[in-house]
């Protein structure tokens, strides 16, 4: 979920992307379960540390930090709506001494300067002014500190027709990935030192059967079709234009592991 500055929910009439975390509760992260652990593997989380995981949805990956790494939890995301899906999923998990949730605006945090160990991001960035987010991200970071993220990545220049929907207003959110050059370069822009990148295709297949093993078959299968059932949700996904594009752009868009440090 992303933890950037969203349209206000008490005015807002149309779709944003932001409706299927607050409405459906389910966890969206690209490369599932596989990209979370190995992104928190490349981030050397050792039990004890503090790690901030900021737009932390519904809470997966900061149950998963508490549960199998021993690291103390702070789950922040903008969404008042989406931080009770992820009590609710602490409360499930059992881990509310090790998880504390917080509201939090990416582009301008609360916290304190150099307080945490890590910095965990999974598809924050790209609803961010990454310039803002990336500053902020590396302010709260403790001196010798890592920051971890998974975020949509270009794999070739895109055509402007796949930059035109990501970034236009048909979902609502301004999606702005950017090729992996581009994201590394944006890290050392704000700080960042010793960055590294791994970046993957795309696994469709991979990516659904880890939706049901987060959220299980029950929640996951009632959550999708609560979003086909709702006009609102599935209009911006199920027409002629966004079905062309999953048809035509899979070779352009995968997601990339991005880590730094801050010295």
């Amino acid at each position: 979920m992303s933890s950037a500055a969203k349209p206000g929910t008490a005015d807002r009439k149309s779709f944003t992307v932001f409706d299927i975390w607050e409405k459906l509760g389910v966890t969206e992260h690209l490369g599932g379960v596989k990209a979370t652990r190995r992104l928190i593997d490349l981030c050397g989380i050792v039990p004890g540390q503090f790690v901030l995981d900021i737009g932390c949805g519904t809470g997966y990956t900061a149950c998963l930090l508490a549960k199998e790494y021993g690291a103390n939890v702070v789950a922040a995301d903008i969404s008042p709506k989406v931080l009770e899906w992820a009590r609710k999923r602490i409360a499930r998990e059992g881990v509310g001494a090790a998880v504390k949730t917080t509201e939090a605006n990416a582009e301008d945090l609360s916290f304190l300067d150099d307080s945490f160990d890590c910095v965990i991001a999974e598809s924050v960035l790209i609803h961010c002014d990454t310039k803002k987010a990336l500053h902020e991200l590396h302010r709260v970071l403790k001196p010798g500190g890592t920051f971890g993220a998974n975020e949509t990545t270009f794999l070739k220049p895109p055509p402007s027709e796949l930059m035109e929907l990501l970034r236009g207003s048909s979902l609502g959110g301004k999606i702005g990935a950017l090729q992996e050059h581009e994201w590394l370069a944006a890290l050392k822009a704000a700080g960042f030192k010793d960055t590294s990148s791994t970046v993957s295709k795309l696994d469709l297949t991979g990516q659904f059967v880890d939706h049901l093993r987060v959220d299980g078959v029950r929640r996951y299968v009632s959550a999708l079709v609560r979003g086909l059932l709702d006009p609102s949700m599935s209009g911006p996904f199920l027409n002629r234009r966004m079905i062309g594009a999953w048809r035509e752009y899979p070779a352009y868009v995968g997601y990339g592991l991005y880590v730094g440090k801050k010295v």
